[in-house]
């Protein structure tokens, strides 16, 4: 695929001949059990504005953060990344549970020892921290099986860590739900040991943690589970912080086959992961509150933090890995061409709204060069499909769609080569034809149809075939200005003033003008004869017929014109 970027404010791409390339596993969107990780988020939370409070915000959070070693085999494992790369993917939920031996804290998962201590935990959350000063980090902490060689209390001893150095700057002491500018660079613990004397307590979280999964076929009722409570999330008090744990576990159903399905002799048991990516990236949510998982993929912690875009003005630009995030949770998005552009707008309409995006899914031997305004998204290609996204300012166009058919069908006959080389030149003609306005053109070679091919029919658009292809034009985002069409209805050969003209003679457009589009804060008063003579009339808004203007006739009648802010 050839992609060229002009560097402007406005800017194109141009796409040419998708050759198939090969899949990544869907599965390993939404569950991850090897020792990478196939997305980045190390500062994703500096989208967000200081003032959002961190119960607004949707979280990936880990279940049983350290345990990403098989020391208890795989009823205990239920991660497979290291803190830090957890950290970097984007989790800002830990749950560390800690046993109070020695005097210290050492990170157990029930009886199994970890391997790890409390100050691995805490030297890498601020060493993470320090690289990424934008970012919090909510941190559970929970007393965890036995106490052994101890001279004080677990309280005492969670107080001397707190007081170190080397950590109290880093530790919030609040125990409020705080906004995001009060604790970024910093920990947020949820206190579970001590009722609330040491962060956020616990007990006041709205939680749901239905751990117990006797069997294969519980798991099911584990995600209707999660599901109720991600329904909870959505309608709860904004202020109130809602924690909902993804995993579960038993001696018949493990924790990598809760979060990630497994087959059992032609019988397959979905992972609780997948519908969680499903109902997400379905637009079924719009916040998560912090959600724990186990072995979370890249499109699942990415269906995730999409969410968070939702804080953000439409006016403001999308945030730079919102890419990422695209490309991870198309994988998601399955079916023939017009399921995965319905697919796509779910996603992209629950997770940006109030723009105008632009959807496209296209199968195979296609071309396309595309203007856009803002933000342009690009999956892989899957099962030979690519889903395409891209924002623009309008969707207005002012080319006249009788207009727009006559003009394309007369380039057609001297496009030539395959379908990127035919976009490319159709694109340039309209272009150089219609500067004014933005275009895209999409060359799709047959099979043609909507199991093909589908995309969003913004602004003004045409489709036809000729021979094996068929050609797809959509204008819009028209500049600002005055619009003069020769024929009733903004059709007709078109003109785009945006300053007065004394004889459009000069243009060609001498008593040519039947309909005027205006676009902006602009005022147009125009006359009969040249050079601001004879009959006038003003207008600031559009007009379909300008013989409905009294004083006329007007038709075919206009030769000068004053243009005004």
């Amino acid at each position: 695929m050839s992609v060229l970027r002009l560097r402007h404010l406005l800017v194109s791409l141009a796409v040419g001949l998708v050759a198939a390339a090969p899949s990544a596993l869907a599965r390993g969107r939404y569950y991850n059990d090897s020792g990478s990780i196939e997305t980045t988020h190390p500062s994703w939370m500096s989208w967000v504005s200081n003032s959002t409070s961190l119960a607004s915000l949707s979280i990936p959070g880990t279940h049983d953060t350290m345990a990403y070693q098989s020391y208890g085999g795989s009823l205990t494992q239920t991660q497979s990344l290291d803190l830090r790369k957890q950290l970097d993917a984007g989790v800002r939920a830990l749950d560390i549970r800690c046993r109070h031996i020695g005097d210290r804290f050492t990170i157990h998962h029930g009886v199994v020892y970890l391997h790890v201590n409390f100050d691995d935990v805490l030297r890498t959350t601020i060493q993470f921290l320090n690289d990424n000063p934008t970012e919090t980090v909510v941190m559970r902490v929970k007393r965890e099986h036995t106490e052994e060689d101890i001279t004080r209390s677990f309280n005492q001893t969670f107080e001397w860590y707190r007081d170190q150095p080397a950590y109290s700057p880093y530790l919030w002491r609040g125990s409020h739900v705080p906004t995001l500018g009060e604790v970024r660079g910093r920990i947020v613990v949820l206190d579970d040991f001590a009722g609330g004397a040491y962060g956020i307590p616990w007990g006041a979280l709205e939680l749901q943690d239905d751990w117990t999964v006797s069997q294969l076929a519980d798991i099911d009722d584990k995600w209707n589970k999660v599901r109720a409570h991600l329904d909870r999330t959505q309608g709860g008090a904004p202020s109130k912080l809602f924690v909902n744990f993804l995993s579960g576990a038993s001696a018949m159903a493990h924790p990598l086959h809760v979060a990630g399905g497994i087959n059992v002799l032609g019988i397959g048991y979905r992972g609780v992961n997948d519908f969680a990516i499903d109902h997400l990236v379905g637009g079924y949510a719009q916040r998560a509150g912090i959600l724990m998982m186990d072995f979370p993929g890249a499109g699942l912690i990415d269906a995730i933090l999409a969410l968070n875009v939702r804080l953000l003005p439409s006016s403001a630009a999308l945030p730079p890995d919102f890419g990422i995030i695209f490309r991870n949770t198309a994988h998601t998005v399955g079916g023939d061409a017009e399921a995965r552009w319905r697919g796509t707008r779910a996603f992209l309409q629950n997770a940006a709204p109030g723009r105008y995006w632009h959807i496209l899914a296209l199968k195979r031997e296609w071309g396309g060069w595309m203007h856009y305004e803002g933000a342009f998204l690009q999956s892989d290609s899957m099962d030979e499909y690519t889903h395409l996204a891209f924002t623009t300012r309008t969707v207005t166009s002012v080319v006249g769609p009788s207009y727009l058919a006559s003009y394309v069908n007369g380039q057609l006959g001297s496009l030539s080569g395959g379908a990127g080389d035919r976009a490319t030149q159709l694109h340039g003609r309209l272009s150089a034809r219609f500067p004014f306005q933005l275009w895209s053109v999409v060359v799709k070679r047959s099979p043609g149809g909507l199991s093909n091919w589908a995309y969003s029919d913004y602004g003004r658009g045409y489709k036809t075939s000729s021979g094996d292809y068929t050609y797809a034009v959509q204008g819009y985002s028209a500049g600002d200005g005055v619009y003069l069409h020769e024929h009733g209805g903004h059709e007709g050969n078109v003109m785009r003033l945006t300053s007065s003209v004394g004889n459009l003679g000069d243009f060609g457009f001498n008593d040519v003008t039947s309909s005027v589009t205006v676009l902006g804060s602009y005022q147009a008063t125009l006359c009969e004869h040249a050079f601001m003579s004879g009959r006038c009339f003003s207008t600031s808004s559009s007009i379909d017929s300008v013989d409905s203007v009294a004083g006329g006739p007007w038709n075919d009648r206009i030769s000068s014109l004053a243009v005004s802010r």
